[in-house]
């Protein structure tokens, strides 16, 4: 109640929904590290509240960022909305077209106005995404920085470099997912029965 602001009338999901969220950090008795967005806080101060009195360690957390939906750098990625979200089953056509539609461009109107004046790559989500995930080496990142901000680099190449990144980076998930036993993973209850197995042999 203290956390969320829950009443004696609240749906029993959402009541449900702490404890489901904070069971995982119960599997082994050893530090739990979050990471996670901040709104996702207060699931894990519920864990830390409790956790001891159980017989367990305090989880701590690692607040990171909200990944920018492809719309602009305001909220975040949603499952709800297909055209905020690059999908892990997406192909590299719906990949391509998802990019050049609806990723938010920091460019300028015109060319001519992009080549004189630069473009802003703290609301350019191709720009945003290459430096969260998708270009690990931080000279190439700053060189793409430094030419799209002198306007040497257009919007259209800035998406193309994302494109071609986060498409080898699908095809690479796709090549390892073949090779994961899914039904490991699926919500038939067999990972936790594996977790709390290990944690109570």
């Amino acid at each position: 109640k203290a956390v969320f602001g829950f009443s004696n009338e609240t749906n029993i999901g959402s009541i449900f929904y702490p404890a489901y969220q904070v069971v995982p950090t119960f599997f082994e008795n050893k530090r739990c590290l979050i990471p996670n967005a901040i709104d996702q806080d207060p699931y894990w101060r519920i864990q830390r509240d409790i956790a001891e009195s159980l017989g367990y360690m305090k989880t701590a957390a690692i607040h990171s960022k909200f990944l920018p939906p492809l719309t602009g750098t305001e909220g975040k990625m949603s499952s709800s909305d297909a055209d905020t979200a690059v999908w892990l089953t997406d192909d590299e056509k719906t990949v391509k077209k998802k990019i050049n539609k609806y990723a938010f461009s920091g460019g300028r109107e015109t060319v001519e106005e992009h080549r004189k004046m630069g473009g802003n790559t703290a609301i350019d989500v191709s720009y945003q995404w290459l430096s969260i995930f998708f270009e690990p080496d931080d000279a190439r990142l700053a060189k793409i920085k430094q030419d799209y901000e002198s306007g040497a680099l257009l919007s259209g190449e800035l998406k193309a470099i994302l494109i071609e990144k986060l498409n080898r980076f699908l095809e690479e998930h796709r090549k390892r997912k073949e090779n994961v036993d899914v039904e490991r993973f699926t919500r038939t209850g067999k990972l936790a029965e594996y977790m709390w197995g290990k944690h109570y042999e």
